[in-house]
């Protein structure tokens, strides 16, 4: 066991970890920005002219869930409920900052807890050899390394691109809304 905890087995164990919990949340943070992008795109067309927007088929399985859910709220004989709805896609929407910022955060945290864990074994250690002692902080260092790399590559990744698409978002779900509390209005 010492061989793995003073050598890079561990170092690379958790950094492996690392990496896994940048697949995770880069996954995460796509989708969600996937399907921000398809609920900006299907309310922009649909305000600019919304029969060419309902006569076009869903490009995607998101696209037509969509579809659908916006022609729920239109029909909806309930407008409390209709405005849970469109307040559902609006909190959806605002959460893709935060989330982004969780998982930058959370790899970040996660570098750094295995460069104290490395400080730990050291400590932890009682011999006399100073090599020994370093060994396992010197190479869990690289932990950090890595949860501050794959936290600035999501960050990179995601970061403008979030932000800009969030913004139209809102923008076209407030006229969406607009539009559709006009219309009930008048009938």
């Amino acid at each position: 066991m010492e061989p793995f905890v003073q050598g890079w087995g561990l170092t690379i164990l958790l950094c492996a970890f690392i990496m896994l919990v940048f697949l995770a949340g880069w996954w995460h943070v796509h989708r969600e920005l996937a399907w921000v992008r398809a609920l900006t795109d299907y309310l922009g067309e649909g305000l600019v002219d919304e029969a060419a927007a309902d006569a076009r088929p869903p490009s995607s399985l998101e696209v037509h869930a969509i579809r659908d859910e916006s022609h729920a709220i239109l029909e909806a004989s309930d407008p409390a409920w209709a405005q849970k709805q469109v307040r559902s896609w609006q909190m959806r929407a605002l959460r893709l900052e935060p989330a982004l910022a969780f998982w930058t955060d959370l790899l970040r945290q996660l570098g750094l807890l295995g460069t104290v864990l490395g400080l730990g074994l050291s400590l932890a250690y009682t011999g006399s050899d100073l090599t020994k002692l370093l060994g396992p902080l010197a190479l869990k260092v690289w932990t950090t390394v890595a949860g501050l790399a794959f936290s600035i590559l999501l960050s990179a990744s995601f970061s403008m691109r979030l932000t800009a698409w969030v913004d139209a978002c809102e923008k076209n779900l407030e006229a969406w809304d607009a539009r559709r509390r006009a219309r009930r209005g008048q009938a």
